[in-house]
């Protein structure tokens, strides 16, 4: 059993960070986490040329999370004795081939299959992608380093995804799986050629289909984390899905206004992911937790001082620096607890859990009101985000107490 899970084990001996390789591994992020929300900004134009309801091409964004959340762990575990540069590499690839389908697809239920496929290649990717970018990294730069890979989440929602929607609104929406698929292939033949390789060693895969991965000291924090993960996209989803009606509802901003505003939420997350890699290396436990109490408190304040314009912009950068934050400080701690044994299947279940809570989080917005009482959302997910808050402590709790064995 192993004696101290506190360490990272597995990670690059380099003093300095790999920056190019990092890069390359956020450039494909965006790419991936582009592709999964692309849908939702191209709504109007997937609906008129595929001739569907508004909602079932809504439905393609929940159909990619079920996949993930049916194929992520299983793929995982099949593939953790293999050399995750090539894993990455090949997931992009079959990626790129999905969406360059999905560009053509001449009706809806080609559309669904392709998306299916390319859901699949996502939630390969995500597994991997931080248990590799771990690899490259020694301790000292392992938050800073988690925080620009996961970056590239950030960006697509702030960037990305406004620049497909013009894309479409100018051309059409094909172009933009098209455009989709040609980076994330060159991006496949980058990681291939040019990172370096790294695998799991035999006997570690072994322990782990043994059940090692029930056995090992790390595992109770690891599922306590997990946990936090679905109540926090929950509590997210759930109230950004109705976004605009609290803008124009609770808040009484006028529609020209409310897309400024979310420029500026925008802009707070890409911020929140500088301010998590500073936390993450120099407070690598407490800052989890804090960020998830911050993150209530912003939508408590949502809450009750919707009908106060200044409220409502401090809680939205607020709530944008939160957001930005907490799913790199999330993955930092998750890789600083786990050990070998438990790192693959730990960033593979997060992926999972998170996926749940973005499925299940516009439910409840929904029946919560968020369509007509947008404000009751929001406290909703500040409760959701306050239990959260308290699972995130407890894990914390657990993985210093590992750290002192």
């Amino acid at each position: 059993m192993t004696s101290s899970t506190a360490s990272v084990p597995t990670v690059s001996t380099t003093p300095r960070m790999p920056l190019r390789a990092l890069l390359v591994l956020s450039a494909a992020v965006l790419v991936t986490v582009t592709a999964e929300s692309l849908p939702a900004g191209l709504l109007p134009e997937m609906a008129d040329d595929l001739r569907v309801s508004p909602e079932q091409i809504g439905s393609l964004i929940s159909v990619w999370a079920l996949t993930v959340i049916v194929t992520s762990l299983p793929l995982a575990r099949l593939l953790a004795a293999r050399d995750r540069r090539l894993v990455l590499g090949i997931a992009l690839a079959v990626f790129a081939v999905a969406n360059l389908a999905t560009s053509f697809a001449p009706d809806y239920g080609l559309v669904i299959a392709t998306r299916v496929v390319a859901a699949v290649a996502h939630g390969v990717f995500w597994s991997v992608v931080v248990v590799y970018a771990t690899s490259l990294l020694s301790p000292t730069y392992l938050g800073r380093g988690l925080a620009i890979v996961t970056a590239g989440g950030t960006l697509a929602t702030a960037l990305t995804l406004p620049a497909a929607t013009l894309l479409a609104q100018a051309v059409g929406w094909r172009p933009a799986f098209v455009l989709l698929s040609l980076v994330a292939a060159v991006l496949a033949v980058v990681i291939i050629r040019s990172l370096p390789a790294r695998a799991t060693s035999a006997e570690t895969v072994r322990q782990a289909n043994r059940g090692g991965f029930w056995r090992d000291p790390s595992t109770p924090a690891i599922l306590v984390f997990s946990l936090a993960a679905v109540l926090i996209a929950m509590a997210q989803f759930a109230s950004f899905t109705y976004v605009r009606p609290y803008l124009s509802i609770a808040a009484s901003i006028e529609p020209e206004w409310a897309a400024g505003l979310l420029l500026i939420y925008g802009a707070a997350g890409l911020l929140g992911v500088v301010l998590a890699g500073y936390l993450a290396d120099r407070f690598p436990r407490s800052s989890l937790s804090i960020v998830l109490v911050v993150f209530t408190a912003a939508f408590v304040l949502l809450t009750v001082a919707a009908g106060s314009l200044p409220a409502v912009i401090v809680g939205f950068i607020v709530w944008g620096l939160m957001f930005g934050a907490v799913f790199p400080l999330l993955n930092a701690i998750l890789m600083r607890t786990s050990t070998e044994r438990t790192r693959p299947l730990a960033s593979a279940g997060v992926v999972v859990f998170f996926n749940i809570g973005i499925a299940t989080g516009p439910w409840l917005g929904a029946v919560s009101g968020g369509a007509t009482s947008p404000a009751h959302t929001t406290a909703v997910s500040a409760s959701a985000m306050l239990v959260a808050a308290v699972l995130g402590t407890v894990g914390v709790l657990l993985a210093r107490r590992l750290s002192r064995r």
